[in-house]
């Protein structure tokens, strides 16, 4: 493997963090309203969920 083949959580909180600012920016200038960046950002919304392992390793 080689370091493209790795994950970088500060190269990804740094993308993460550049687009919340884009989207601060359109919502203050009037590009895109609250509902439209809902609509964009709402498929993301069911990843925070977290799965419950100790449920999941329970059924035997």
């Amino acid at each position: 493997m080689n370091d493209d083949d790795h994950f970088d959580p500060k190269a990804r909180a740094a993308a993460k963090q550049a687009s919340r600012d884009e989207d601060a920016a359109a919502l203050a200038s009037g590009a895109k309203s609250r509902d439209d960046l809902r609509r964009e950002n709402g498929a993301f919304a069911q990843l925070r969920v977290r799965p419950d392992f100790a449920t999941a390793y329970a059924r035997r």
